[in-house]
């Protein structure tokens, strides 16, 4: 299912670079503030300061909607070693501008496990998130953003060493970025 669900944002991605006519291009540097959300106290509360930094294109569908598909790297999990993980992230995002300054957004995110701790192989491979946020454009060029995303499904292997537990991700990120 999570297959599924990759290839439909993929395709959605492409048929929105195919048909937009009025598109900016950027990319976005942040920080992320990760954790893992489970019943289980203890190793999974501590939450993980990490690196979130990533391409994107914007695609305006009228004056006040667009449509924001990225790329980007995101460190995920948290403070404990085993618990760490990498991901590419794809999140789509419709924005509705309010001002020329301000805009709000949300989509669904993909995203792909490209490491993790000693590959303990705990998580799965694909993660799959719901992503809410708030932009400001500082300039015509820089913006700055904050959004949370919160994860839908568990992230853990059935075999894995956490393979008892259900947890999902969750993280906020602050970035800033520039569009050319």
């Amino acid at each position: 299912m999570n297959k599924n669900i990759l290839l439909t944002i993929i395709t959605i991605f492409v048929l929105t670079v195919v048909s937009a006519q009025d598109a900016k291009y950027g990319f976005r540097l942040g920080v992320n503030i990760s954790s893992l959300n489970s019943d289980l106290s203890g190793d999974f509360e501590d939450g993980r300061v990490g690196l979130a930094a990533g391409f994107l294109a914007e695609f305006f569908i009228n004056n006040r909607w667009s449509v924001q598909p990225e790329i980007q790297y995101s460190a995920q999990g948290n403070q404990n070693d085993q618990l760490r993980t990498d991901y590419i992230n794809v999140p789509i995002l419709l924005k509705y501008h309010f001002t020329d300054v301000i805009n709000a957004y949300a989509g669904p995110q993909a995203g792909l496990k490209i490491w993790e701790w000693e590959n303990n192989e705990n998580y799965k491979t694909f993660d799959f998130a719901a992503v809410v946020g708030v932009g400001f454009n500082i300039t015509e060029n820089f913006f700055a953003d904050v959004r949370y995303a919160y994860g839908l499904v568990n992230v853990f292997e059935d075999d894995g060493l956490f393979g008892n537990f259900d947890a999902n991700s969750g993280n906020i990120q602050i970035g800033v970025g520039y569009k050319l």
